[in-house]
């Protein structure tokens, strides 16, 4: 229907996917799969060597134990800004 509601690209969290994604929407281990009828999941890759985590978590997600951050958010403006 709306396809300026997209996420921007290399995005990987769900901030734009529908509930709001907790947790997911700023980390590492989060894929959005898109189907051809236009549903998208949040899946997290974690879950697929990490017992302690589900594959299609629900939404919000509020606390978790594998979370990690995206690494360019980790890292902010800080990486090699400072050349003298």
């Amino acid at each position: 229907m709306s396809s300026a509601s997209s996420p921007p690209a290399g995005h990987s969290g769900g901030a734009s996917a529908g509930p709001p994604a907790g947790l997911c929407a700023r980390c590492c281990h989060a894929k959005l799969n898109h189907t051809r009828r236009g549903t998208t999941y949040l899946r997290c890759l974690r879950a697929s060597w990490d017992e302690r985590l589900v594959r299609y978590p629900r939404l919000p997600v509020l606390s978790c134990p594998g979370w990690e951050p995206e690494p360019d958010r980790a890292a902010g403006s800080d990486s090699g800004t400072t050349e003298s």
